[in-house]
């Protein structure tokens, strides 16, 4: 601006310039923008789906179920990392002691690899157990995975297993002072 009424000019004078941002590169700033903030939602809503989906897999990933009184099982199923092997041990300690359960069976029908990581988790939910007067049970042992938990040079000696879960519920009915009777 040259010239202006407020400085007591009778007219307002400017000058114009041409610009260096044409037409397209104005659009193409514009349409950037736009795609930023795109993928910025996108983020959000991949971040917030991601949270709900680990929420849910840690509910189901190893659901403790009764059986009978004082017998829970809980089947594990997959691959275990250090986050699932501490919700396991928590969630087993709180249903143990909530349910007064005496004994838990731990269920491995749906595992068919194990890793050295995967049996030291084991162990330690065991001895966790252990701590709070309770006794695991290891069932469901294929000779697969029996060999593979040899080879893994991890001690388990102390820890019953069973190759069924039948024949682990059968042997923690009896230890709970239940006899299971045939009826004719």
């Amino acid at each position: 601006m040259t010239k202006s009424q407020q400085e007591g000019y009778e007219y307002d004078e400017v000058e114009i310039f041409p610009s260096t941002v044409t037409i397209s590169h104005n659009i193409h700033e514009l349409a950037r923008k736009k795609e930023q903030e795109s993928i910025i939602e996108l983020e959000k809503k991949v971040e917030a789906r991601t949270e709900e989906l680990s929420s849910l897999i840690q509910e189901l990933s190893s659901p403790i179920i009764p059986v009978l009184k004082g017998i829970l099982v809980i089947p594990l199923i997959g691959k275990y990392n250090e986050e699932r092997l501490s919700n396991l041990i928590e969630k087993s300690l709180v249903e143990l002691t909530k349910l007064k359960a005496k004994y838990l069976l731990i269920d491995l029908t749906g595992i068919k690899n194990v890793d050295p990581y995967t049996i030291h988790g084991i162990q330690k939910l065991i001895q966790s157990i252990r701590l709070i007067g309770g006794q695991c049970f290891i069932v469901g042992v294929s000779a697969e995975l029996s060999i593979q938990i040899l080879s893994s040079n991890v001690k388990i000696e102390g820890i019953q297993s069973f190759s069924s879960l039948q024949q682990g519920v059968e042997y923690a009915i009896q230890q709970n002072g239940y006899e299971l009777v045939k009826k004719n």
